[in-house]
């Protein structure tokens, strides 16, 4: 057999440069995902209990305009948070995990990958998957109520658009960490996934038991966390009892350390610790 046959080309002696790598392993993640029956079900159940029926009753109720309260409360409601962590433990569970028990890892970061460019592709490829059911979504929905309205302002329908969109983007920023912190900290996918989940589901019990004797402890709740900074990028008004120092406190320590970790990590495998 000829080597044409078998599809051979000649290298051309050319490597794929560094920062075009990192795209490489978010779209195989992007499309392994998707290849995910249970992932799919989840993506499928979530559209229709969280998107397709606030789509349905905010269009066909009358209104002048959408409006930047309309979008926070659809966008607060436990469920879409609910489906939102549900999506973050599957996505996440297996994007580092998998490559430490495979010790895959240790081969990626010999020669071919720096740590950056790796956790970067892994990251941007999870938040690819989430902004597919955080942003696309809602941001629909506010097209769907701007084209059904009565009134005339449109400009302002799509200003609250925008800020849909941000709280989507900011969805996924906020819990992507978390669940790559728990992919980092096992060789297991199950262990990983179950982790992201009880993570979130401990810090919201921890802090209703905690709530009723300071309204700070509230701030335990990664809900209670992202549904204030919702309220703020709608432009709307903190509860009363809101400590804005101790909410931008806890955005800080739920995103930034995780990923610190995350990345020290995966620079201790690339020199073989």
């Amino acid at each position: 057999m000829g080597l044409d046959p078998i599809g051979y080309r000649p290298w051309n002696g050319k490597r794929t440069q560094h920062e075009r790598r990192l795209f490489i392993i978010s779209e195989r993640i992007v499309r392994e995902k998707f290849k995910s029956t249970p992932l799919l079900a989840l993506f499928v159940m979530g559209m229709l209990l969280v998107h397709f029926f606030p789509l349905v009753m905010y269009a066909m109720w009358p209104h002048a305009q959408l409006t930047a309260e309309n979008m926070s409360s659809y966008m607060q409601g436990g469920i879409f948070f609910i489906f939102n962590v549900l999506l973050v433990s599957i996505v996440c569970s297996d994007l580092i995990s998998e490559d430490m028990r495979s010790s895959s890892i240790v081969l990626y970061l010999s020669r071919a990958l720096r740590p950056e460019h790796y956790l970067l592709g892994k990251w941007l490829g999870a938040m690819v998957v989430i902004c597919l059911f955080t942003l696309v979504p809602p941001v629909a929905v506010g097209l769907a109520i701007t084209a059904t309205q009565s009134g005339p302002d449109y400009l302002a329908s799509l200003g609250v658009v925008g800020q849909t969109a941000i709280s989507g983007l900011w969805t996924a920023l906020f819990l992507v960490p978390v669940g790559m912190l728990m992919s980092a900290l096992t060789s297991k996918r199950t262990y990983a996934g179950v982790g992201t989940f009880m993570f979130f589901f401990i810090m919201t019990v921890i802090s209703s038991i905690l709530q009723p004797f300071s309204p700070d402890w509230g701030l335990l709740s990664p809900q209670i966390v992202l549904n204030d900074t919702y309220a703020v990028i709608f432009g709307m008004h903190l509860p009363a009892n809101t400590n804005f120092a101790l909410l931008a406190l806890m955005v800080l320590v739920l995103t930034v350390p995780p990923m610190w970790y995350v990345y020290d990590r995966i620079m201790r495998k690339g020199v073989g610790k």
